[in-house]
């Protein structure tokens, strides 16, 4: 912004003059910005009643169109510590008959009591297996039968947590207690179908696919990297392969050696007395004796080092080119073709292997586990079971998982949870009732569970819809019918630094209330719900309206707001008969079909009127597009208009300069001359 002098030669303020002359012109922008304000604030009160709107429309009065609404049913137990039930929309009426047998419970492994491990340190998750009498060379493999099968292969560095990881990766509860020294190991969910078992084997296949990763140096590669290997060697034994093709999955497998080559020989390289001193004579060689005089120690050993690495790389290209390209002179000199070689034979004897098991050193009971089977869908131990009197912690402890069984209505029924539905009753199993393990069934505990009708619930639900249509209907009374704002219009910046928070607001509510006074859209839509509400429903040949169960308007001051009659949350009728219960408990059937159908209508009315039009998007009962394009339309006028208020109050200023300009030179002029004046007086003297 550029700075203005004002008045020096006038002494008059022109940037006072300029302000007051531009009043009258941001009268237009002040209008049109009054607009942006309205229809700003229009949105945002259409927007709110849209949205609480909606919510009936999904909400309350979705529920009441919705015949099963009214089916709702309540269910009771004669012994809810034992068992507990709801009923669904279909369960039938009456009484129910239970015996709870059994209930339904996960497998447990606990394991056996772990000392020290070979090195006569405490286990902890970082224990290696191999200090536990595993051995990496022997291709051992712990596979977990669980709901996902996973199988550990046993290498130097597997350790007690990887093993942790991979049974929970199988989908169980797994952790290794270092207070109690043991494994505790279990299903997530219960029943026979979550069962699980543990067990160990070495193969020759394994053993050499280790020695394959062992060379490649598996446990130090980064988990992109060990993702490939992985791959890579599963893809090696497809049948379906051409020699040219497991030569390329061999030549990618030796690129990830051929990079721990290439670190070897740089190392190697740098650490050669030979070449730390040609690259040190090369350095100097390139610095002038002044140079080599003046240069600090460590700044000369920075470009010996730095030499000598460039070298080194240099070095290192030029060896696996050279094997690239067969160029390798003496046999057994390069060291990419010594990797190449040494790598041959793990790949012949991995592919030529078998699956034969091999003795194998480790086992699981130096985890504390045994090795274990499914039989009949439940785990069990393979070897012989503990002795008797054998120590707890000498031995793993395993609880099988079991199923829920029942006998409903003299039928036996049975579930992997505690948790089972059946003839639309919902059944949570607490405890097993008494009786039961006697010969004969006269002692039993039975549990009835008594299934009815839940008027209550289908009256809370008539009930919420009417509170929240009352709500709906009552704001957009209020709205339509709003005293007046004539005269009042969006504060200036001016007017609202001379009023206080409280007068601006309560200036600012009285424009926002009368927003949507007589508005069209708002009368029509008020009209709409009463009307629908209002009209009568034939069923069976009779006539009903919602008066007809007790739920009717009142004063016409209220403007058709409902009430249920005898219902304590609406006073004025809180004294008369609630015919609303009263039918539900006699005619449920007639009261479900009447509101269900006028719901529907309310329903479709509103849907048809969400619907997207040229005006207003869907679901949408205000013309929102309308609304967007006129912000739009007033934004760009307004921006138009400030341009052009600019372009005035420059004018304004160019003039007053150009006055300051012409009576500077006016006094210029008026000077030189009485000058002239006084000048000429001296001369007669």
């Amino acid at each position: 912004m550029s700075m203005r002098l004002s008045g020096l030669i006038s002494g008059m303020d022109t940037e006072y003059v300029v302000e007051q002359m531009m009043k009258a012109h941001r009268l237009k922008t002040t209008k049109v910005q009054n607009k942006i304000t309205t229809t700003e604030w229009k949105q945002d009160k259409w927007s709110a009643l849209n949205s609480k709107i909606y919510s009936l429309y999904t909400g309350a009065l979705s529920k009441m169109r919705m015949q099963g609404s009214y089916a709702i049913k309540k269910a009771s137990s004669s012994n809810t510590s034992k068992v507990e039930v709801s009923a669904g929309t279909n369960a039938p009426e009456g009484t129910h008959l239970i015996k709870v047998k059994k209930l339904a419970s996960s497998q447990f492994l606990t394991g056996a009591k772990l000392e020290l491990d070979d090195n006569g340190k405490e286990i902890n998750l970082g224990t290696k297996l191999v200090d536990l009498g595993f051995k990496a060379d022997e291709g051992t493999t712990i596979h977990i039968n669980a709901k996902k099968n996973v199988d550990l292969e046993i290498r130097e560095n597997t350790t007690v947590n990887d093993l942790i990881n991979s049974l929970r990766d199988a989908g169980l509860n797994a952790n290794y207690d270092t207070v109690h020294k043991r494994f505790f190991i279990s299903s997530k969910s219960s029943g026979v179908e979550n069962s699980f078992a543990i067990s160990s084997s070495s193969t020759e296949f394994v053993r050499d696919k280790n020695a394959v990763k062992d060379f490649l140096g598996y446990d130090d590669l980064s988990s992109s990297d060990k993702t490939k290997v992985d791959g890579l060697l599963n893809e090696y034994l497809n049948d379906n392969l051409v020699e040219d093709d497991r030569i390329h999955i061999k030549n990618q497998l030796l690129e990830i050696k051929h990079m721990q080559v290439k670190d070897t020989f740089i190392k190697e390289f740098i650490s050669n007395e030979e070449n730390i001193a040609d690259a040190t004579s090369a350095v100097k060689e390139r610095l002038s004796p002044e140079e080599l005089e003046s240069i600090e120690d460590d700044v000369l050993q920075n470009m010996i080092n730095d030499e000598l690495m460039q070298k080194a790389e240099e070095a290192a290209f030029t060896e696996h080119e050279a094997w690239k390209n067969g160029e390798i002179g003496e046999e057994g000199s390069n060291v990419f073709e010594i990797a190449e070689k040494a790598f041959e034979p793990y790949l012949e004897d991995y592919i030529n292997d078998s699956n034969e098991d091999i003795t194998q050193s480790g086992s699981l009971t130096r985890l504390g586990l045994a090795e274990m089977r499914i039989n009949d869908k439940q785990a069990e131990f393979i070897v012989e079971e503990p002795k008797d009197g054998e120590s707890k912690d000498e031995v793993p402890v395993l609880v099988k998982a079991s199923d829920s069984e029942v006998e409903y209505n003299g039928a036996v029924l049975t579930g992997s949870s505690n948790v089972f539905t059946a003839n639309g009753l919902t059944f949570t199993l607490k405890g097993v009732t008494s009786g039961l393990d006697t010969p004969t069934t006269d002692d039993d505990e039975v549990i009835s569970v008594s299934v009815s009708g839940n008027t209550e619930a289908v009256y809370d639900m008539i009930k919420d819809f009417v509170k929240t249509y009352n709500d709906i209907l009552k704001e957009m009374n209020e709205a339509y019918n709003a005293e007046s704002a004539r005269g009042y219009d969006p504060l200036t910046e001016e007017e609202r630094e001379t009023m206080t928070e409280e007068q601006i607001k309560k200036w600012e509510d009285r424009i926002k209330d009368s927003l949507l006074r007589r508005d069209d859209t708002l009368g029509g839509l008020i009209n709409a719900l009463r009307s629908t509400l209002s009209e009568p429903i034939t069923v069976n040949g009779k006539t009903y309206s919602l008066a007809s169960f007790g739920i009717s308007t009142r004063k016409y001051t209220e403007k058709g707001m409902l009430h249920i009659s005898g219902d304590a949350d609406f006073s004025e009728v809180a004294g008369l008969e609630n015919q609303l219960m009263e039918s539900l408990a006699n005619n449920p059937e007639e009261v479900a079909e009447v509101l269900s159908k006028l719901g529907e209508k309310l329903y479709s009315n509103l849907m048809d009127r969400m619907k997207s039009t040229s005006l207003s998007s869907a679901l949408t009962l205000y013309n929102d597009k309308e609304m967007t394009e006129s912000l739009t339309r007033y934004k760009k006028d307004l921006a138009k208009l400030e341009a052009k208020l600019v372009d005035i109050e420059n004018k304004y200023f160019k003039q007053f300069a150009a006055m300051e300009s012409a009576m500077a030179r006016i006094n210029s002029q008026s000077s030189a001359l009485m000058s002239m004046l006084g000048m000429g007086g001296n001369q007669n003297v």
